[in-house]
């Protein structure tokens, strides 16, 4: 997407180093990965990032000095689309500010969205034209996003008896979906478990309580997401017409499941390629960690 144009200068690429988020791990630090495994819903994240800002260069991209502005991050709960932001630090006479900030289990899940911002504080002295002057201006930004829960933890399931609806009355489950890339896939996406199973009905309402019903439950996911690649795949070359979607968008997630899951042949596959083609969607789920793993 085309770089944002402001009414005011900004410092050039390189000028402002955003080096990498850390999350605390028990005692020990360690770089914040794009996706939580096995996060629990509640648990509380410790983050910091350090940003190192040359004064000189800065001062002379945009006009401001680095005593006018302050480090800011912020940050945004796809589920609840909640904005919390931690204080603002001031950057050293070396140019370099550190954030380090708790972020509260109960009120973050989905996809975190973090927001770092070098924003003007104080307006400079004189006035200078297309030098930022209103307190609150970003002269600088970085985002990146965390996924907490993945998308098959996320799926909202509803059971229903499939012998009342046009869906097969002795299937045992059902994708809803949507093509529509820019609505919202939490929205639009959900698993149907035929009542008629009881068995798998059991397994979800109540959760793995012995292996047959792991069993179940790893059958379940595997199919669902296989089901996700595949329809991604199908829907590439519209994926590919924008470089970002909205965050958690039918459009966003595919993408993302584009991304973990390169494969050498493209749907839909001709009747030659099809085995290939699903023992390739076998093999991408199961390297996604969905389903049951080998052991």
């Amino acid at each position: 997407m085309p770089a944002e144009v402001r009414p005011y200068l900004v410092p050039e690429a390189g000028t402002v180093v955003w080096q990498p988020w850390m999350l605390l791990d028990g005692h020990e630090w360690g770089p914040l990965p794009d996706e939580l495994q096995g996060w629990d819903p509640g648990t509380d994240l410790r983050v910091a990032r350090r940003v190192q800002v040359d004064a000189a260069r800065f001062f002379q991209e945009t006009g401001v000095e680095l005593r006018d502005v302050a480090l800011t991050v912020s940050w945004t709960s796809s589920t609840t689309n909640m904005t919390e932001a931690a204080p603002s630090a001031q950057f050293d006479p070396a140019g370099g500010a550190v954030v380090d900030t708790i972020l509260v289990g109960e009120r973050v899940s989905g996809v975190l969205t973090l927001r770092t911002t070098v924003g003007l504080v104080h307006p400079p002295a004189g006035r200078a034209v297309g030098v930022a002057a209103v307190p609150g201006s970003v002269l600088a930004e970085h985002v990146q996003r965390v996924v907490l829960e993945n998308v098959s933890s996320m799926f909202p399931v509803s059971e229903i008896d499939f012998s009342q609806t046009r869906l097969s009355p002795t299937a045992s489950w059902h994708l809803e979906t949507s093509t529509d890339l820019v609505a919202s896939f939490y929205g639009t996406f959900r698993v149907l478990i035929n009542r008629r199973d009881g068995e798998l009905s059991a397994a979800v309402a109540r959760g793995a309580r012995d292996k047959r019903q792991q069993a179940l439950l790893d059958e379940l996911q595997a199919g669902v997401a296989g089901l996700l690649v595949e329809l991604a795949l199908h829907l590439r070359d519209d994926l590919a017409d924008r470089d970002e979607w909205p965050p958690d968008s039918v459009g966003d997630v595919l993408s993302r499941i584009l991304a973990d899951v390169p494969l050498s042949i493209t749907a839909p596959p001709s009747p030659v390629d099809l085995a290939e083609f699903r023992t390739q969607i076998s093999g991408a789920v199961r390297r996604i960690g969905k389903g049951r793993v080998f052991r």
